[in-house]
């Protein structure tokens, strides 16, 4: 299992009166990492604060000597100037404690403490030049440390600025083997630093789940998880027991063709924060579609159904 850090947050009691009034958040976990020294020192990130990195990967914590001043002064850096079709031995964030997934997911033993419905990660992002590095290319999935993707984004460096792909998983019981994996180019962004959000909604069964990417705070496309392809897919599971996957932190993957002349450069990444949690429910309409699964009381405690939902909505108890 993981090496595992994080900051908790406690769980704020209020009167009665305001429990719709105040978003708790149940066992909510939250982490925040700039690569900044002494947490992390210069070189490979691989065992520096609960990352993983075994394979020969072009990787490292480097001194930022590229001008961006919200980057402090290390960053971590990553090439295609190595790939593989691997996935274990690739380059994993430090994970949460308590993960995230739908009741039944299956976390293989990565991921654990107590299962959250909502997940958030986010990261800056910028090229380590200003001119482009022609099909210099890293895929961004959030993973529960061994593969198991459960999103995906994948930055191309092209002439025309840095394009964002969004690939999600659609049409329940008609997969076969990845045919219904769906490739969206969201945005074509500069090289210069932006921000990039994944939310993670997950609700128990299958084509229910909610993912939202933001690009700098705006909303890029709304989409669904990989539960699909976990559920029906027999490239994923010949058994197609129906369960997805949990996840816990972020999988920095770099696959396809190689490009050695990107060595010692590449995309940098910084100021990545993760947060897994179950909000208080603070509307009727929160409680619907399955939604009951995703949100708690104020006091922590979940709901047996959508009706227990829209009762303590409706009179707080």
């Amino acid at each position: 299992m993981k090496r595992r850090g994080i900051m908790r947050f406690g769980v704020v009691a209020v009167a009665a009166a305001s429990v719709l009034i105040f978003v708790a958040l149940s066992y909510a976990d939250s982490s925040a990492i700039t690569f900044e020294s002494p947490t992390y020192h210069i070189g490979s990130i691989n065992g520096q604060d609960g990352w993983s990195s075994t394979g020969a990967y072009d990787q490292a914590v480097v001194t930022n000597t590229y001008g961006y001043a919200s980057f402090g002064g290390q960053s971590f850096r990553i090439s295609d100037a190595f790939t593989t079709g691997a996935f274990g031995d690739q380059t994993f964030s430090k994970s949460l404690v308590n993960e995230c997934g739908e009741s039944n997911a299956e976390n293989g033993g990565n991921s654990g403490g107590v299962r959250q419905r909502h997940c958030e990660f986010s990261f800056d992002f910028a090229s380590t030049l200003p001119t482009v590095q022609p099909g210099m290319h890293l895929s961004v999935s959030p993973d529960r440390g061994d593969g198991a993707r459960m999103s995906y984004l994948r930055f191309e460096d092209q002439f025309d600025g840095v394009h964002v792909f969004f690939d999600d998983v659609t049409d329940p019981g008609h997969v076969i083997n990845g045919e219904s994996f769906n490739e969206t180019d969201i945005a074509t962004i500069t090289r210069t630093p932006h921000n990039i959000k994944f939310v993670m909604d997950f609700a128990d069964g299958p084509d229910n789940d909610v993912v939202k990417i933001y690009i700098d705070g705006v909303l890029k496309i709304t989409g669904t998880s990989w539960e699909d392809y976990y559920a029906f897919d027999t490239e994923s599971d010949p058994t197609l027991n129906g369960h997805s996957r949990t996840v816990d932190s972020l999988l920095f993957r770099e696959a396809g063709d190689p490009a050695p002349a990107h060595f010692g450069n590449g995309f940098l990444i910084d100021n990545l924060n993760s947060a897994s949690s179950r909000p208080a429910v603070t509307n009727m309409d929160q409680c619907k579609n399955g939604g009951w699964q995703n949100y708690v009381r104020v006091n922590a405690t979940t709901f047996k159904n959508q009706g227990d939902c829209i009762q303590y909505v409706n009179t707080g108890k």
